[in-house]
């Protein structure tokens, strides 16, 4: 009887699981259904059975296609569960399903229709525009968002318990109505004779699992949510200490921060931004992330090395704009010279990783040597990028703003026309050619393959990021953004502002020089004419667009500027080509072609973002309440002495605790 209540809750908790069973029905319907999720699922178990339909799969591929399945299927029913039981039930079913549309489902959609790298670009426009119209909407029904103090509150012992057993009915209601949707769509597809007997089988089983899985998942979700909430204490009057200790606590900060912070515990109004939740989604990246290659044609069909390609190339800049963040981002030093980096790092192993290197040495290296010198060679040439990081940096510390401007400007483009010069050992305009590969046992690996690029890139991105972190939240970290913020207060703390500035260059340029060590391997040539001054305004536009200061905030602008300037620019000429597209028009202009006025659309967005949005995509916490200035205090804030509690109570120690 006991799972009978847990399975069918009381009515006045019916209502939060069924808003988020169909929020989350929704784009999981769109992916199974209208993209191409019910293929892979069905191709994966025909391969264990050796259907003709499945030749394409090897057993190694087919194993991470069933990993990548089951984590997005398993994923999703236990975000079901965690929402259910980290929702505060104050928001309305319309207002959350109209964020689920605008922000997951339009997206997928375009991502099918577009392609990853072009869909994401134009969702970047749909999240923009729904924040910027529902903004306004808003505002006109003058509309006043819930106090974020309102949903803070202790749970106890049997109201946690309430709470995963509602979390375990949304999961398993979440995963019954969709095996249910399953059948019925494949009953159909049956019918049209669309469906082999073979999948019967799956079928069948997939019915009665679903379920199955849904009640544990779902329990999973809950019990995850529950960590995060506060626990109130069993001793009659003091229950409520913890939750008046922390209300004291958010009650003396802003209004942003307080926001902030109230999204850490459970229940909150919008558990989609919290950080648990966050936790579930970072698995669905990971999991696309390392199985992409695997799934990319059963989603996108024909033409995946062309799309490894570009996504290797999109990697490197994500490479650049991590380090041209710290420096412009964290330490606030514009840097308009950082290209001059990237082509150390390059150079370093073009002239070390080809046969230019005989030439200059005379000294014979076995061709099959060559590969495995690459991977020290990542860390030599960053480590040279950074030694002339620190010596740019070393004339420029008495120099700020359009002074600083000027000087990295100069030495950025000095770099390139020194490599040009140089035709003794770089070969001058002709560049370096036959520039090698790296190397690893049991990979094949040369120009032209595109999966053990993938990874690389892959592997690189996720150091870099770490690395990012990891530098963000030391001691460093703390002193580049206090120089940023205040220059004179830093120094009076005690900062070393010579130090701080000649690390903050050289910690830039480490990352540059990695990102020129892929380009060089990748590209199999090093050549100064991939290395402009409008390169280096390009990798500041990624940083700004992204979010000065916010790591995710620059991947994105990294993907976002390489989709304008690599993709979206070329194919819309392309498009403009045919007679029969709109955008033919701009053909009758003499001479006109979008990649010609790739500069007016960059100085267009950047105009835009910093009008309307000039803290970036993805802000940092910190960079969005500088710009907005949300210093107001909480309405519900206590105002009574943070000490009212007498020293030898029993909430005491929480009354004066300091988080």
């Amino acid at each position: 009887m006991s799972s009978v209540r847990t399975l069918l809750p009381p009515p006045d908790t019916r209502k939060v699981i069924i808003k988020w069973v169909v929020a989350l029905l929704l784009p999981l319907c769109v992916f199974t259904f209208v993209w191409s999720g019910e293929g892979i699922v069905n191709n994966v178990f025909l391969g264990y059975l050796g259907a003709e339909t499945s030749t394409t799969f090897t057993w190694t591929t087919l194993i991470e296609a069933t990993i990548f399945v089951a984590a997005l299927y398993m994923v999703i029913i236990a975000l079901a569960g965690y929402l259910t039981a980290a929702d505060s039930g104050r928001r309305g079913w319309i207002e959350t399903w109209v964020d689920i549309v605008a922000q997951v489902v339009v997206p997928l959609l375009l991502v099918q229709l577009m392609g990853l790298i072009m869909g994401l670009a134009a969702s970047i426009i749909v999240w923009g525009a729904y924040s910027f119209g529902r903004s306004r909407v808003r505002k006109m029904l003058n509309y006043t968002p819930p106090p974020p103090l309102a949903s803070l509150d202790t749970l106890t012992e049997e109201a946690r318990a309430q709470r995963v057993q509602q979390a375990t009915a949304a999961g398993f209601w979440f995963a019954t109505i969709f095996a249910v949707i399953s059948l019925v769509a494949d009953i159909i597809y049956y019918v049209a004779g669309l469906v082999s007997n073979t999948l019967l089988i799956w079928i069948v089983a997939r019915t009665i699992i679903l379920p199955i899985a849904g009640y544990f998942l779902g329990q999973l979700g809950g019990r995850t949510a529950m960590r995060r909430a506060l626990k109130a204490k069993e001793n009659g009057a003091n229950g409520n200490g913890v939750a008046k200790s922390k209300e004291r606590q958010l009650a003396s900060l802003s209004l942003a921060r307080a926001k902030e912070k109230i999204r850490e515990i459970v229940p909150t109004d919008q558990p989609l931004l919290g950080p648990g939740a966050q936790r579930f989604y970072m698995i669905l990246v990971v999991a696309f992330a390392v199985f992409y290659p695997v799934i990319d044609p059963l989603l996108f069909g024909y033409g995946t090395d062309g799309r490894l390609a570009a996504y290797g190339d999109a990697g490197y800049y994500v490479i650049l704009a991590l380090g041209l963040n710290i420096v412009v981002g964290f330490a606030g030093l514009l840097d308009l010279g950082y290209v001059a980096f990237f082509a150390i790092g390059s150079y370093v192993w073009g002239l070390f990783g080809s046969s230019q290197f005989q030439l200059l040495t005379g000294i014979t290296v076995q061709p099959t040597i060559w590969g495995w010198l690459f991977w020290p060679m990542v860390i030599v040439a960053a480590l040279i990028a950074a030694l002339w990081g620190i010596i740019l940096g070393a004339p420029t510390l008495r120099l700020r703003g359009d002074y600083l401007a000027i000087v990295t400007l100069g030495f950025g483009e000095i770099i390139p026309v020194i490599f040009r010069e140089l035709d003794k050992y770089t070969n001058g305009i002709n560049g370096i050619v036959g520039v090698y590969s790296p190397a690893l046992p049991g990979v094949n690996w040369n120009s032209i393959t595109t999966i053990p690029y993938y990874y690389l890139i892959l592997a690189l991105i996720v150091l870099c990021v770490f690395a990012n972190i990891r530098l963000r939240d030391s001691r460093l970290g703390r002193a580049w953004i206090a120089i940023r913020e205040d220059e004179i207060a830093a120094s009076s703390s005690g900062i070393n502002l010579v130090n701080t500035k000649l690390l903050a260059f050289g910690a830039g340029a480490f990352f540059s020089g990695i990102a020129g060590v892929y380009h060089a391997a990748k590209l199999g040539t090093v050549s100064p004419d991939n290395f402009n001054f409008s390169d280096s305004i390009i990798y500041l536009a990624m940083v700004v667009i992204g979010g000065l200061g916010s790591i995710p905030g620059v991947i994105v602008g990294a993907i976002a500027v390489y989709a304008i300037n690599l993709q979206i620019l070329g194919q819309l000429d392309t498009l403009a080509a045919s007679p029969d597209n709109i955008l033919h028009v701009f053909r009758s202009i003499p001479n006109f072609a979008f990649n010609n006025v790739r500069g007016m659309i960059f100085g267009i967005i950047l105009v835009a973002i910093v009008i309307f949005r000039p803290e970036g995509l993805i802000p940092s916490a910190r960079r969005k309440r500088e710009l907005h200035h949300e210093e107001q205090k909480i309405p519900e804030a206590d105002e009574g002495d943070a000490l009212e509690e007498p020293p030898g109570a029993p909430d005491f120690e929480e009354s004066v605790r300091v988080e």
